[in-house]
This record gives structure tokens, sequence and C-alpha cells, in this order.
């Protein structure tokens, strides 16, 4: 059953760890990982169970036997050695052909900023030069070549350019307006010829020669082009780049020009003896004879019919079992299950025995599913699984009918099991059906072998038990799930707290055992789940345990201590025994399913003695009831209104003086109504028919416990012999 949400009470908030679970998947995104999942994990085990013998084969290790192709198939490692000369080739080809260069943009940009750079040095001292011409017009000429080398050299350490001392001297004389116009006549000469013209080193000459008839074609005094044409010439260089884009094409065009290298169907790739290379390994993994590959055909029908099977179980959990369909966990627990079993279905026929087959534990499956999930589904499961166990078989039809009856036999076998021990006594039935089925088929598929092996249908059946007692703890502890063995268990007087409760607070044990037998006939008869919550109201009053003589139950005769005690902190000390049940029922690692009833199992009720003794002290003053009731929360489960209820009733009827079932009776249905109105009933799915009929559980119960008792013959004569002798 679904566990309930706990709502209501103080809550600290969610740490970040604790929001990013909670929001990190969709459950519906969750259920359709696990249904994915399933089905590529069963794909990946019939791929493997179902794929032919394969070589085994190393490197520098001998063949045992002679390999022949069973297809034709391109020689890959042969063709690609071919195919990789052919691109070096086309490589060194492309490397030489004036085709594949192209005019790099960067020689352009390059020359163009240099011939400025020149200009700028030459720039800065022609102001030098203009103060020089008007201060002494004798000496300006010495004064002018005396600055010339030092701007040559400049230029030369700078940008690696080498240009005359007339060059400069040539330059350093013009106006501005003749230096602005050289230096864009210069720049762009340059620009273009390194821009348009391919230049190679064959080609240089020409180039230089296109330049100097661009300088010529200038308007400019013949010293000054002379001047220009050198600064030009310097720049002009070879501006062609290897273009890798027209080489690889190249090289691809190579490659796609290769014939493969074909191995034909028998021809042999590896003789007896010989020592396997790289390349006989290459081939046959090539040829599927190394690795796991499958043809799609096969894959394609593998995923097609387990899909097909996985589908219809979901149908039929939508349209029967919606419950189960919209939990993750049970689906989750359903998933691992049908993995395992048929993950041992398969290693059990891989043995190479003819009744392996036989062996196959779908019982397993179906006990596992039965008792975790719900024992129809485990039907439909004993199918789907007896499918999958004929087509791992090899698609024996037989193997297929005895692996879904021996699942069948394994549901049924375990729909009524109190006990561990129980599931031994489910093991016999599953070997003898099982056995006598395998004897039957032999007739039927006219194989009298099969029929000899009727005995390997008990071992099926121990095999199968045995393997579910040792996982059915695991699968209790992985997914907290209540099981009924799980729970009878725990109603067992030796457990660790229940002994404790009974030595530290008789009591409240003795109340609990009864409170156990009222909840127990009461989910019988509207049909909740009577074996959890008679051990859950064994458990429910645990937490008295840490301050037993706070509860009058446990006083015997002594003082009450609330009597010392102000209300509201008795209030607390009363209230607190939830919390302190919970935690107790943490640590011991009780299911959920039981904390939850031990949580919600007196609701947000109020705590009636000490509110009214309160009101009585505070006279006039208003008492918060708040104050004095349980922080709850309120029931959420059906189970968890039955156990509130049983424990109100048989601690308000164990206080009756006189406790005749009319008596009884009206308290009963009082105490119903009181937690009616008090709306403790609202979270849960508990109805007014439902509420009639608990009524009259307890009342049937109850008065069997306080039915009307006579006195005993001797206690009768004891006590007229005492009153003669008092009358004498």
């Amino acid at each position: 059953m679904p566990i309930p949400v706990q709502k209501g009470g103080s809550r600290k908030p969610a740490s970040l760890m604790e929001k990013s679970k909670r929001f990190s998947l969709d459950p519906t995104l969750q259920r359709w990982l696990i249904v994915v999942g399933t089905v590529f994990i069963l794909t990946l085990i019939l791929m493997t169970v179902l794929i032919p013998g394969r070589v085994e084969m190393e490197v520098g290790q001998p063949s045992r036997y002679d390999i022949e192709a069973p297809r034709d198939i391109v020689d890959r490692p042969s063709t690609e050695r071919l195919k990789e000369e052919a691109g070096r080739e086309a490589i060194k080809e492309a490397n030489l052909s004036q085709a594949n260069y192209d005019i790099s943009p960067a020689a352009s940009i390059s020359a163009e900023d240099r011939v400025d750079l020149i200009f700028d040095t030459i720039d800065k001292q022609r102001a030098a030069v203009e103060t020089w011409k008007e201060e002494s017009a004798g000496n300006f000429d010495n004064r002018v070549k005396s600055l010339i080398p030092e701007i040559v050299r400049k230029i030369e350490s700078d940008f690696g350019v080498k240009i005359s001392q007339k060059t400069v001297d040539a330059l350093l004389r013009l106006s501005d307006e003749e230096f602005r116009a050289a230096r864009i006549s210069a720049k762009q000469t340059a620009g273009s010829i390194m821009r348009e013209v391919r230049i190679s080193k064959e080609t240089l000459d020409a180039a230089k020669k296109q330049a100097e008839d661009a300088v010529e074609a200038e308007p400019f005094p013949e010293e000054l082009k002379t001047a220009l044409l050198e600064i030009v010439n310097e720049q002009i260089s070879p501006n062609l780049v290897l273009n890798p884009g027209k080489v690889e094409k190249a090289r691809e065009s190579a490659e796609k020009q290769v014939k493969p290298v074909m191995i034909l169907r028998g021809q042999t790739i590896i003789r007896r003896g010989e020592i396997a290379t790289p390349d006989h390994i290459d081939i046959l993994h090539d040829l599927g004879l190394l690795s796991l590959t499958f043809d799609a055909l096969t894959l394609g029908s593998i995923i097609i019919m387990i899909a097909i099977l996985m589908l219809g179980m979901g149908i039929y959990l939508y349209l029967h079992r919606r419950d189960i369909f919209q939990e993750t966990k049970s689906l989750l627990i359903l998933g691992t299950v049908t993995v395992l079993t048929v993950f041992l279905i398969a290693v059990i026929s891989s043995i190479p025995w003819d009744g392996a087959s036989f062996l196959v534990p779908v019982s397993l499956g179906t006990m596992l599913i039965a008792i975790l999930v719900d024992s129809q589904l485990s039907l439909l499961a004993g199918v789907v699984l007896g499918v999958l166990a004929g087509i791992v078989s090899g698609g024996s039809l037989a193997s297929a009918i005895i692996a879904i009856l021996s699942g069948i036999s394994g549901t049924f076998a375990v729909t009524r099991i109190s006990e561990r021990s129980d599931l031994m006594r489910a093991g016999m039935i599953v070997g003898a059906a099982t056995a006598c089925v395998i004897a039957a088929a032999g007739p039927l598929t006219r194989n009298p072998e099969v029929s000899r092996m009727w005995y390997l249908g008990i071992v099926n059946g121990v095999l199968s038990t045995v393997i579910t007692i040792g996982l059915l703890p695991f699968f209790e502890n992985i997914f907290r799930v209540t099981t009924p063995i799980k729970l009878l268990e725990l109603s067992n007087p030796n457990q660790p707290l229940l002994r404790r409760l009974l030595l530290e607070a008789p009591g409240t044990y003795h109340h609990s055992i009864i409170v156990g037998n009222l909840a127990e006939a009461a989910a019988e008869v509207i049909g909740a789940d009577s074996l959890l919550v008679r051990v859950a109201a064994y458990y429910h009053d645990v937490g008295k345990t840490k301050r037993p003589y706070f509860f009058v139950e446990n006083q015997l005769m002594q003082d009450n201590p609330h009597d010392k005690l102000a209300p509201t902190l008795s209030t607390l000390i009363i209230t607190s025994h939830i919390k302190d049940g919970v935690d107790m029922a943490s640590r011991s690692g009780l299911p959920e399913s039981v904390i939850n009833i031990i949580r919600e199992h007196h609701g947000t009720t109020l705590v009636p003695y000490f509110y009214h003794k309160a009101t009585e002290s505070a006279k006039e003053e208003l008492v918060d009831e708040k104050e004095f009731r349980y922080v709850g929360p309120k029931p959420q489960t059906t189970e968890s209104a039955i156990v509130m209820l049983a424990d109100s009733v048989e601690a308000a009827v164990r206080s009756l003086s006189r406790p005749t079932p009319g008596r009884i009776e009206g308290l009963i249905r009082k105490i119903i109504k009181e937690r009616l109105q008090d709306g403790q009933f609202d979270e849960c799915d508990l109805t007014l028919k439902d509420l009639d009929a608990v009524a009259n559980a307890f009342v049937r119960v109850l008065s069997g416990i306080y039915h009307p008792r006579i006195e005993y013959p001797d206690v009768v004569q004891k006590d007229a012999d005492t009153k003669k002798a008092q009358g004498s």
C-alpha cells in the first residue's frame, strides 16, 4: 500500500539538496526511465545470450584452426594503407602546384604598413629640416647630410628595410604637399602589386618591373621617382601561401580513386598455426567474429518483442492497478525483479546441457512480485517471464509453457504466507507442479527424454525458493517495502522495542496488545490492512518507555507525578511520547508505514484532562486550546484512523466503573462522534459506513473482554462465614 505523506506539524525548511532531490525528476519521467531502462537491459541480456560463438584470438597468438570469411568484405587494413599512400603522394604534388597557392591578404597590408612607417620616420625629421632652412641657409646642406645616415639606420633597425641616403635626402627636401603625394603613391603602388599580382620567387623580378612601370607613370620628378621606386621595391616579396583546403581536397580525391581490396566469401583469413597480426584481428572484427555485433533484423525483433511484453504489463497496470502504475517504487521493484530473473534464466540456459532449460527460475520472479508488489500482477509477470525464458532457450515452445506454468504455481504458492518458513512449503508446491508439467510435456512433444527429467522440476522449485528467501530481505531493506513476513517478524514479543515496552512500561504494553486486537478486528470488517494495524498498534505507544511513570497505566500504586506539575508542562510530557516513539522506531529500522501510524495515531486531538485542569486553574483568564493539542498530523490513511480510534476507545472503556455492553457501546460511539466532529478523519478515506462497522467491531471485542463474571463458590462461602462471625 502507498506510504502516506506526512502533513502538518512544524518542520525545518527543506535544504537545497532535499529540494534538488525532490524536484530533480518528475514522477512521470522517472517511470519512463524505469521502463526504458528495463527494456534496454533486457535487450542486452537477450543479445548476449543469442549471439553465436565467437573466435577467441589475440595479436601474437597462433590460430587453432583455419578461419574463412563467411561473406564478402572489404580488406580494411590493406585498403586503408593504399589510401594513406595515395594521400601522401597527393599532398606532395599539391605542395608543388602553384594552383594550390593563394595570395595572402596579410602581405599587402604588411607592405602598406611598412611604407607608412618609413614615411612617418622621415616626416618626423622634416620639421627640423624646415627649421634649419630658416635659421641658417649657408649651413643647411651640411646639417641635412649629417641627419640622413641616422634616419637610414633607424629605418633599417626598426623595420628591416634598407634604403639609400639619396632616397632619404630627396624625401626630406620635399614640400608638405609633395611629401603627402609621394607617400600616397608609394603606399598604393606597393599595396596593389602585393594584393593583385601572384608573386613567387620565379616571378619576383616581373612584379618589381610592374612596380617600376607604375611609378614611372606618376607625374613626379625623376629624382623622386627613383626614391619612390626604391621604397616600393623593398616591399615587393613572394605573397603566395598554401591553401589547406585545396590540399585536403586533392588528398580526398586521390583516396577516393583507390579501389578497395576485397576479401571474398570462403577466402581463408588465417590458417591453422599462423601467428595473428593486427590486420588479421581487424578483419575478424569487421566480419563480426570477434565483436558482439548483431544483425539489425534480429536486434529489432528482440526490441519489438520486449516492448510488446512490457506494453502489455503497462496496459494491465493502467487499466486495473492504477495505484501501482503511478508509484515509482513499485515499478522499480517490478523492473528489478524482471531483469534479475531474466539474467538468472540466461545464466542457467547457457549451461551446455539439455536439462538446463527446465531449471530456469521463473517462479522466483513471480514469488518476489507477489510478495513485494501484487499477487495478481505476478500472474501476468509469469506469462511474460515464461515467454522470455522460451526465447532464451532457443525458441522452444515446450520450455516456454513449462516456465509459464511454473511461474503461475509460484504465485499461488505464496498467496497465504505468514512467515519465512512457509516459503519452503511454497517451494515444494512449485517443485511438484513443475515436475508434473515436465512429465506431461514428454508425451505432448513426443519426446520421452523430457518426461525422464521430471525430477528437475523439484530442483527448480527448491532452487527458486532458496534464492527468494535470500533476496527478500535485500528488497525489503533497499526499497523499504513492508511485506507481511516483515510485519509478522515485528509482532514477535522478543523484538527489542516490544521487549523494552514489556519490561519498562507493562501497563502500556498490555494496553497496546488490546489496542492491537481491537484495530485488527476493525480493519478486517472494512477491508483495511489488518496485519499492519495490529503490528502498528503494538508499537504505537513505544515512546512512553522514555518516561513510563508519567502515564497512568504504568503508575500502579505510586503517586501521580502530574499532581505537582503545571498543566502545560504535563501536556508537553504527554504529547512528547509521539516524537519519542517516532525517533525510537526510526532508529530501530521499523517500516515507514508503522512509523507513520505512530506519528498520526493521536492526530491533532486535545489532551482533555489537562486542558480542563488548566481552565479551572486559570479562572477568568483565557486558555489557548492549541497548547493542549497534539502536533499531528491527522491520520492520512484508514489504518492510522483505526489505530487512533482503538487507542481512544480502549483507554476510555478501561476507565468505566461498570462496563456493561450498553455503556461500552454508548461510550464507543460517543468517542467516534467526537473524533469525527473534531475533523480528525478529514485527510483519510474513512467513510461513515466504515465508522459504523468499526464501532460494531469494537463493541464485539470489548464486550468479550469485559463480560460479566460470576463469583466462585469458595469465595461466596468465605464471605458468608465472615458475616456470621461478625454477626455473632
